[in-house]
């Protein structure tokens, strides 16, 4: 670092299967199930379920010429479908037959990337690896046939989940093969000229894809096989919180030496205001918030697709991102604020949205349940307690917004990711994984370390995990000092 969840389990169907018949016993050259094949077969495996345009279900499976067998047509069952496995795995077994690879950079066509309690895609190659530019196939929600995707590797979200949860996997009977055929589908080609902030112009291609997650029932955050995703590290204005690597617990860390204290069993994820932890159920993604002075804990909602919260306010959207809701603060209720939302950030007080098509981003005036648009789509965006920053849709720059609708100013050059605290802005370098500070009243920016799996900052301190999630760093406030304060914890 610095000093240098859930598919449900195979079972026997209690439906019959679908019996249509596929050739790619023939595309897939007659490869022994479960045995070896190479990236070209894997390739033109998952190709055929996109041309076939195979529908997604968890309960019905596709007949397979070249197995004999049926494969599931959901997301795992899919990554099993263009291995040519035995049979179809869930995102919880498909690490038992691969290995995982140090880092994204390592994909190469037919790896996956596996999110254990939410989702599994198939990486179909880079377009552009200097830039992070790739193609993907997955099976993703109900009533949407299997699709090929564009995607950035280095975008917070992939496939609508936290690019951070995804594990990188290489199917440990893979071997060599020719390029896979370029993409049927170009990606969209980048501007020649630098791209424009996140504010006035043109837009640019939407940074996120349409929802993969299954419709909600008709209250707010239902139950739903959807799961709340969040962040394994996090910190509220002076408290720091990490996820055991099992996931079997979160702790908070004293403040001395590396001494941590539990403070919660099983967690998907957590999120953080300025002075309260919320957390999300493993299995169900119901999330809960913490009552620290009591050691107490009250479920407050149900699952959504992501939550972010103001000093006051918690807010979250639906699992399918069909609407954004607000918590009122009383037992599980929570009120409509907002219809289609893509992401949320917040500052202390205030709350951003942006639109699932098209990527704008609207600042919410709660006093008068007003929405405003204030700039155009972005990578990434991120506010301290008195400002809203973004990243250009290519990366190529971090703008601040001047609080004038779509008037954004350049404050510095590439990124690939934007942490804040209460009043200080990061940022990573998108080559080499640097982190950086923002010295506002300088207009100047200070490398302060190397690359990390993720940081949180709180108040007054900047925390790290090291890529490999190994351990929890604690920056000195000298650039280039960290020293270990415990770990490892959840990828």
């Amino acid at each position: 670092m610095a000093v240098g969840l859930v598919t449900v389990p195979a079972q026997a169907d209690s439906k019959p299967y679908s019996q249509h018949t596929s050739t790619t016993g023939t595309l897939g050259r007659n490869a022994a199930p479960g045995g070896q094949v190479t990236r070209e077969q894997v390739i033109a495996r998952a190709e055929h379920w996109v041309k076939k345009a195979v529908p997604y279900s968890q309960s019905h499976g596709w007949k397979d010429e070249a197995t004999g067998g049926h494969y599931r047509q959901d997301c795992s069952g899919f990554v099993s479908m263009a291995w040519q496995l035995k049979g179809s795995l869930t995102t919880w077994s498909l690490p038992g037959v691969a290995d995982r690879l140090a880092g994204f950079s390592q994909l190469e066509a037919g790896d996956a990337l596996n999110y254990s309690v939410a989702h599994a895609l198939l990486f179909g190659g880079w377009t552009d690896r200097t830039k992070g530019d790739f193609v993907y196939y997955s099976e993703s929600r109900s009533g949407r046939p299997a699709l090929k995707e564009s995607a950035n590797i280095y975008a917070s979200r992939i496939a609508g989940h936290p690019r951070t949860a995804y594990v990188p996997l290489r199917y440990k009977k893979l071997v060599s093969s020719p390029a896979p055929a370029e993409p049927v589908a170009t990606p969209p080609a980048r501007p020649a000229a630098p791209a424009p902030a996140p504010a006035p112009g043109k837009r640019a291609v939407p940074p996120r894809t349409v929802p993969t997650t299954p419709p909600p029932a008709s209250v707010p955050l239902p139950k739903s096989p959807a799961r709340g995703a969040g962040t394994s590290f996090a910190a509220t204005a002076d408290r720091l919180y990490a996820i055991s690597p099992d996931r079997s617990a979160v702790y908070e860390y004293t403040g001395e030496g590396d001494r941590w204290v539990k403070v919660r069993g099983r967690t998907g994820g957590i999120y953080t205001s300025a002075r309260t932890l919320y957390a999300t159920d493993v299995r169900g993604g119901d999330i809960h918030a913490y009552d620290r002075a009591r050691g107490k804990w009250a479920r407050i909602g149900g699952p959504g697709a992501e939550f972010a919260a103001t000093d006051g306010r918690l807010y979250g959207i639906s699992p399918d991102r069909s609407a954004l809701y607000e918590y009122t603060g009383e037992g599980d209720r929570w009120v409509k604020v907002r219809s289609r939302t893509g992401g949320i950030y917040t500052s202390a007080r205030t709350l951003y949205a942006t639109d699932v098509r098209g990527g704008d981003i609207h600042a919410y005036d709660r006093a008068r349940g007003k929405w405003a648009r204030i700039g155009g789509p972005g990578a990434e965006f991120a506010a301290t307690n008195e400002r809203l920053y973004g990243i250009s849709p290519d990366r190529s720059a971090v703008y601040e917004y001047t609080g004038k609708a779509a008037d954004w100013i350049k404050v510095g050059g590439p990124a690939a990711h934007l942490y804040t605290s209460g009043n200080t802005l990061y940022a990573t370098d998108p080559r080499s994984g640097d982190i950086h500070q923002y010295h506002r009243a300088r207009t100047a920016w200070t490398r302060v370390g190397g690359p990390g799996a993720d940081f949180a900052a709180t108040r007054d301190r900047l925390y790290g995990a090291s890529p490999d999630h190994s351990g929890v760093y604690a920056y000195t406030g000298t650039p280039g000092h960290w020293f270990r304060i415990g770990g490892p914890l959840a990828p």
